[in-house]
């Protein structure tokens, strides 16, 4: 009873403090798109827990007016580049995926069809930067609208590793999956480094920081139940206003 009174408490002073501050007491910023702010809302169970699928695509897909991750593909060209193994890269991912879940009350599922999926990871098939998010959501009259889908897609002309060597000029995928993904559940780039979420990239840790956690939280709630089962959640179809997220 204690344990959980000391994270009632945390879980205020959060929501209290980031009212006033969209930077957060540790340093996260919560994404806003046109002006209002996004989230995932297919809550499922009570206490209401949010559930997200992800697929990765098969064939070309196109997202016409996305600014980024127009145009995505499969996986390949990315394992073929930098030599990499097809389940060792989606173990990286799934382990991204992860460490949101662990601290946040928000599920993730991978699913085989990709056009009921919330989240689509590809290869960008016009290569730029390094990762990219966009993110579209549903209009609505709330403070914070309800995200449709999100993509994340990595350039398959740039190499790719799994660890830290400290060789900044390649990217982690674990590291790179979590950041792109803090974006797909409507996290932002905050000011202050020191956080996974900062756009820059660094390899001094691999794992979600206290402003990562933050925002996270304040948008899912502490995580509050197992992991074990991941019911599938309904997946909206209605038009979407899009927007993206650069590195």
């Amino acid at each position: 009873m204690r344990r959980l009174l000391v994270l009632s408490s945390i879980s205020a002073l959060i929501a209290t403090f980031a009212t006033v501050n969209a930077q957060g007491l540790f340093g996260f910023r919560l994404l806003k798109l046109d002006g209002e702010h996004v989230v995932w809302s297919t809550w499922q169970g009570e206490p209401k827990v949010t559930h997200v699928t992800y697929a990765y695509v098969r064939t070309r897909t196109d997202t016409p007016g996305a600014i980024n991750c127009q145009s995505i593909g499969p996986i390949d060209p990315i394992l073929e580049r930098s030599n990499l193994d097809r389940t060792d890269f989606r173990d990286e991912v799934r382990a991204a995926f992860d460490m949101w879940e662990s601290v946040a009350n928000i599920r993730f599922t991978e699913i085989d069809d990709p056009s009921r999926a919330g989240i689509l990871i590809g290869a960008q098939l016009e290569p730029f930067g390094r990762a990219f998010t966009n993110v579209a959501y549903r209009p609505g009259d709330s403070d914070r609208r309800a995200i449709e889908r999100s993509i994340v897609c990595f350039n398959p002309e740039q190499r790719w590793k799994i660890g830290f060597d400290g060789d900044l000029d390649v990217y982690d995928i674990r590291y790179t999956a979590a950041h792109e993904i803090g974006h797909a559940i409507g996290l932002d780039h905050p000011a202050s480094g020191g956080q996974l979420m900062h756009y820059k990239y660094q390899e001094k840790f691999r794992t979600l920081q206290p402003g990562d956690i933050e925002g996270a939280v304040l948008l899912y709630g502490l995580r509050e139940q197992p992991t074990d089962v991941h019911p599938e959640p309904r997946v909206h179809s209605a038009s979407a206003t899009s927007a993206a997220i650069r590195e």
